[in-house]
């Protein structure tokens, strides 16, 4: 049983089956995703540890809008922003207070609204390029390829051309090894020692490290003079500049690679939805490729996009930390604090989803079902520090999904098992597919 909340109110319930000197995070390492999942049965704010210290979940919206939209200063993002610099450094994707004002202003006009339409044809292009690419019966790496894809979608929509051959591989490679490697580095027993003794896990780390900003630096030293390159160097060195460039293509990329291999998964689970989606291309489309123009009326397509993002979010959990001691949910968190929000485990809650473990993108039709609460849904994130591409994401997802519909059907091969890995993004384990064309 949890120990109940304080009688005063400071205290929220703990949960239980923490141990000695590790608290929760044996747990949390495991099974992350059925552990967050579970802890709502305890209230709304609930108390668990990481090694020694304290942590906070919020299991509301009300209370994650309130973290993420509330008076500026009460919150900072955490210690996983902290650590993570060796890969972003001072880029929009780390950044906090000021420094992260000063660069969101730079960051956001390149992916606002008034410039989506430009981006939209070389994104309809490059997804139907990458079906195209495949022939009948052929099996794909399902997340290579999609990571594949949506680098290649940031590089040349924002920086005007496509990553050197190679270079998207060596990204989905490199990458897992760096964020596994940042993530111990912060929550780990051993974080203190891991930089300072020799050892295969420091190798491998570094050298990830390494290719990863080599990429970058080959995508910047391509075309440096690039418009959004240009933009972002408006009072920045090159080092920032950088550090935006990382943000934005691994921000940009890595989150809707993950999306794109579940939503592929999950219409070869439902095959009636499947060929609801494939008619209502063929209604929209036809026989022509895909076009921005076609938007609006895949709506179908867009409501698999959201209920994907819904089941999936790339982004699974969320830190802040306490700036002062504040008030959350009728408890007092002390400054310091580490709280967490996990979108998972809120678009899971069957408070606002009616069988929210079902795929059913039907639910976002508003004829059928009212919308959740605001802070129900958050694939995004929300507030100042809320992701400034959401849009981007949305049509390259239903884009994407419309050009491989057309001529595809996309199965795991027979006996994979596709299951969630819940590491830099909610992705599933690497998995074969076999591509077939309609007939």
């Amino acid at each position: 049983m949890p120990t109940p909340p304080d009688p005063t109110g400071h205290r929220p319930a703990r949960v239980p089956g923490g141990v000695p000197l590790l608290g929760h995070a044996i747990r949390l390492a495991r099974a992350p995703l059925a552990f967050l999942d579970a802890q709502r049965r305890y209230g709304d704010v609930v108390e668990f540890r990481i090694g020694p210290r304290p942590a906070y979940l919020l299991n509301h919206p009300d209370l994650v809008m309130a973290l993420l939209t509330g008076p500026g200063g009460r919150f900072d993002r955490g210690e996983i922003f902290t650590k993570s610099r060796p890969l972003f450094g001072t880029g929009i994707a780390v950044a906090d207070g000021t420094h992260h004002r000063d660069r969101r202003r730079v960051v956001q006009p390149l992916l606002s609204a008034a410039r989506l339409p430009g981006y939209l044809d070389t994104m309809a292009e490059l997804a139907t390029a990458r079906a195209d690419s495949w022939h009948h019966g052929q099996r794909i790496d399902l997340n290579a390829e999609m990571a594949e894809l949506t680098l290649n979608v940031v590089a040349a929509t924002l920086f005007g051309r496509p990553l050197p051959a190679g270079a998207a591989s060596v990204v989905h490679h490199a990458l897992p090894v760096v964020v596994a490697g940042l993530g111990r580095r912060a929550y780990g027993p051993a974080a203190a020692f891991l930089d300072r003794l020799p050892g295969p896990e420091r190798r491998s780390y570094h050298t990830a490290l390494n290719d990863l900003h080599g990429v970058v630096d080959a995508l910047i030293d391509a075309d440096p003079h690039n418009a959004a390159l240009t933009h972002l160097s408006v009072g920045a060195d090159r080092r920032q500049v950088h550090d935006d460039v990382t943000s934005l293509l691994v921000g940009g990329s890595h989150t809707s690679g993950a999306a794109a291999a579940w939503l592929f998964i999950l219409l070869a689970r439902h095959p009636e939805l499947r060929r609801r989606v494939r008619e209502e291309v063929r209604r929209v489309v036809g026989d022509r490729p895909v076009e921005p123009a076609d938007l609006p009326a895949l709506v179908l397509t867009h409501r698999v996009v959201q209920e994907t993002l819904r089941l999936y979010p790339p982004i699974w959990l969320f830190p802040r930390r306490t700036g002062s001691a504040v008030e959350l949910g009728g408890h007092r968190l002390p400054p310091g604090a580490q709280i967490f929000y996990s979108p998972y485990a809120l678009h899971r809650d069957p408070r606002w989803y009616r069988n929210p473990g079902a795929f059913d993108p039907d639910r976002w039709d508003p004829q059928r079902h009212p919308a959740p609460p605001r802070g129900a849904y958050l694939p995004f994130a929300a507030g100042v520090h809320g992701c400034p591409g959401g849009d981007f994401a949305l049509a390259e997802l239903t884009l994407l999904t419309a050009a491989v519909t057309a001529a595809w059907h996309v199965d795991p091969v027979p006996g994979s098992r596709p299951r969630p890995m819940a590491a830099a993004t909610l992705g599933p384990a690497p998995l074969t597919a076999t591509v077939t064309a309609h007939s």
